[in-house]
């Protein structure tokens, strides 16, 4: 099963505004990163620092930087919402809640 799923639409803006997406955490309540409620947050730049990030190439030579510290459910969906000047890129999949990982 492909865990991620862009459809065409998506992928053709996506190639047309850098052919690049970054996909972060936002940590809106915690100041500690290491629990509670994130956020995802997408750009279309390349990351300042690809170590912490893992590099996905989709069809249409769409590359996708999802950082370490997100984890997908069972499928991350890319797509396209809006008209005209108003279009923006949405995404699910994403667990919302991260847990204190023992060490």
């Amino acid at each position: 099963m492909n865990r991620i799923h862009l459809d065409k639409k998506s992928a053709a803006w996506i190639s047309k505004n850098g052919g690049a997406v970054c996909l972060y955490p936002f940590y809106p309540f915690s100041h500690h990163k290491e629990r509670g409620p994130l956020d995802v947050m997408m750009s279309f730049e390349n990351p300042s620092s690809e170590t912490d990030y893992e590099t996905i190439t989709c069809h249409s030579g769409v590359v996708l930087y999802i950082h370490r510290d997100l984890e997908i459910k069972r499928q991350l969906r890319i797509r396209i919402n809006g008209f005209g000047p108003f279009q923006h890129l949405s995404c699910t999949g994403i667990k919302h809640f991260k847990k204190k990982s023992g060490a």
